[in-house]
């Protein structure tokens, strides 16, 4: 029988789909579905840069934290011998293994937006979604020692060299000179502009609350039950400590969902109109309301939240995107730099 699915079953099993989601040679990443007619597990191969047995581990313990709030997640197997993560060494690089029952929910992304989406395009779940954070929030968890992959000033691991915010601008920037270089200038004073935010953000970042999260919200992660309700969560590989604020706002940003802002091929329409950003801003404060019923945001909270806001609100990775979507239009280029310019600094936003 096919290792490692030999830790869990010891008898052949015909039934098996393997999912291969490696990411290079550095990412090494097996998923099998494995079924005997008794039990149907997940077994999970992997060997990269950001598992090892203490984050593994980790992983374990914060599943239980969330457990504990009411959510599901899907319980960790034991294999033939005993143990909840098994470690081979091959040729000195280290390999883990570990089993989740099957879900006995379906994700969202299974689900099917046609199903849990209303007729303007909002997600139904959102509302819980960010519910739950907020009772996350509230724990102020220090169960983990290392930053979620949603950090700010810092790697979330090797071989990353810095944030992912900072990578985007660079990145941004890079493309702008490679393929637009006459608009280099522009992107560059842009760029000056964010390693400005950058800095008050440094000033105020370590003094922020924290808590423990999942850290990873999307389709494909979240579970749904039959009425399509938001009940529980997997995959917490990128999960780690992270100053509350930070957090609550990037999830609250990312989990805007409306059809009127999104066009062809995810273009982002609010890039371009006023009203639309406006829109969006509107459904963002919404998510940061139903935190806000199971987290209180502190005063300094409060105080930091522009000076996020304009950090994190500005370069993604779906500006690059965009900009490659428009590259031969320059009237949107150049709104799409209003739009940046704008958001680096824009002080009228506060958490209510």
């Amino acid at each position: 029988m096919e290792y490692p699915i030999s830790l869990y079953y010891e008898t052949d099993v015909s039934d098996i789909k393997t999912l291969d989601l490696c990411r290079g040679n550095d990412d090494y990443r097996k998923v099998h579905i494995v079924d005997d007619g008794q039990r149907k597990l997940v077994i999970k191969y992997l060997s990269n840069t950001f598992s090892d047995k203490r984050r593994i581990e980790g992983w374990f313990k914060l599943m239980d934290e969330y457990r504990k709030t009411g959510l599901y997640c899907p319980a960790i197997v034991p294999n033939l011998y005993g143990e909840l993560l098994h470690c081979d060494t091959v040729d000195g690089r280290d390999y883990y293994t570990y089993a989740e029952e099957y879900s006995i929910f379906e994700t969202a992304e299974h689900v099917g937006k046609e199903k849990y989406q209303d007729d303007q395009g909002h997600d139904c779940f959102t509302p819980d979604v960010m519910r739950s954070l907020g009772r996350i929030a509230s724990l102020n968890l220090d169960i983990l020692d290392w930053p979620s992959a949603y950090c700010l000033l810092e790697p979330f691991c090797a071989p990353d060299t810095t944030d992912e915010a900072t990578e985007c601008a660079s990145s941004f920037v890079k493309y702008i000179k490679d393929n637009l270089p006459h608009h280099l200038s522009r992107a560059e004073k842009l760029l000056e502009k964010f390693y400005r935010c950058q800095e008050e953000v440094r000033a105020i970042y370590d003094l922020l609350p924290t808590s423990c999260f999942q850290s990873d919200l999307n389709d494909s992660n979240i579970l749904l039950d039959e009425n399509n309700k938001f009940v529980g969560l997997i995959d917490f590989n990128l999960c780690g400590k992270e100053p509350i604020l930070n957090y609550a706002v990037r999830e609250a940003l990312w989990g805007v969902s409306d059809k009127r802002l999104f066009g062809e091929k995810d273009s982002r329409l609010y890039f371009y109109d006023n009203e639309l950003d406006e829109l969006r801003i509107k459904l963002f404060l919404e998510n940061i309301s139903y935190i806000q019923e199971y987290y209180e945001f502190s005063a300094f909270e409060k105080n930091a939240f522009p000076i996020l806001f304009r950090y994190m609100n500005s370069f993604w990775w779906f500006h690059l995107d965009e900009i490659k979507l428009i590259k031969e239009d320059e009237c949107k280029i150049t709104k799409l730099f209003e739009w940046l310019e704008q958001q680096m600094t824009r002080d009228d936003i506060r958490l209510p």
